[in-house]
């Protein structure tokens, strides 16, 4: 199975859980008071559909997508200095974050899920990291 099968369906097994997308924010914003403080004013409910959206896109469109590169491109907009000033580091945070709450959510779970994820979020997160 390659990498794209691998992590739609692990998404697929861990978003059976309605508490997935809310236990990733509280993974991710315990990493950091920086990233706690970017989040001060969030509502949740809103931002976990965001990060559904994105999240799925990110997993299941292909990279050749071009409506992929546009979403994400909005994203590393919205995310750069000019907006939201959320710093190229902080996605390493992001990402483990990630990764923690799907070998939670995930029953499959293996190291090599772990590294199939990672290798599937880098192309998106280095796009995004770029438009800083």
């Amino acid at each position: 199975m390659d990498i794209y099968e691998t992590v739609k369906r692990s998404y697929e097994r861990c978003v059976e859980a309605e508490s997935f997308f809310g236990d990733f924010y509280d993974t991710f914003l315990a990493k950091s008071s920086e990233v706690s403080e970017k989040f001060a004013e969030t509502d949740f409910k809103v931002q976990n559909n965001l990060l559904k959206a994105s999240l799925y896109m990110m997993v299941v469109l292909r990279d050749e997508d071009p409506s992929q590169r546009e979403a994400l491109e909005r994203i590393g907009e919205t995310h750069s200095r000019r907006h939201y000033d959320i710093r190229p580091e902080l996605y390493d945070l992001w990402l483990d974050g990630l990764v923690e709450t799907v070998a939670r959510h995930d029953a499959e779970y293996t190291d090599d899920i772990g590294r199939a994820w990672r290798e599937r979020m880098a192309p998106g997160i280095a796009l995004i990291r770029s438009m800083y």
